[in-house]
């Protein structure tokens, strides 16, 4: 029931998600409209995403959705989440500016960063069972999803030879909402 009603959202927000312009530097990115249709995207991605039971350490440890790099999000994300759960595990958001070696996330939300690249960042987690998202416009090739503006509304583009590489399943209904298969080796 729960894959059913997040289709359902996910396919109405593929239709209705307008994107306008990309903030300005005067205008925090925080407060730019998107940033609320892609928190809600983070949340609604996990049901269409299995984890393998060793990314848990119990059953009850929670799902880490972490924001890597200068959070585009401000309390979006966090409202976006609150009191959700990815199974039987709740969501807790990780801010971290930069990205150690295997931090301990499930997911992990690129933005633009002072310190590291995109690709620095994937290097970090490579091999790790962490679905990676992307934020738009930033040169993150090895990431497993990525967000984009096709006909002025946000979708995201997926690479799910990325994902099944880190041990993740990726439901053929989310690749079926997919904006455009991301190529392999991209």
């Amino acid at each position: 029931m729960r894959v059913i009603a997040a289709l359902c959202v996910l396919c109405a927000m593929t239709g209705v998600a307008q994107a306008s312009e990309p903030p300005s530097v005067a205008q925090p990115e925080a407060r730019h409209p998107t940033y609320a249709v892609k928190a809600a995207y983070l949340y609604k991605l996990t049901a269409f995403v299995g984890w393998p039971a060793f990314a848990f350490d119990k059953p009850s440890s929670p799902f880490r959705l972490c924001v890597a790099g200068r959070d585009p999000f401000g309390e979006m994300v966090d409202h976006a989440v609150r009191g959700a759960r990815v199974d039987e595990h709740p969501i807790v958001v990780v801010r971290m500016p930069a990205v150690a070696k295997s931090p301990p996330c499930h997911m992990l939300f690129l933005a633009a960063a002072h310190t590291q690249t995109p690709r620095e960042m994937l290097a970090m987690i490579a091999g790790q069972p962490m679905l990676t998202v992307a934020d738009e416009g930033l040169d993150a090739p090895g990431a497993m999803v990525q967000f984009v503006t096709v006909d002025s509304r946000i979708r995201f583009a997926i690479r799910a030879d990325a994902a099944q590489a880190a041990g993740l399943t990726v439901s053929s209904k989310l690749l079926a909402l997919a904006a455009q298969p991301r190529e392999t080796g991209r």
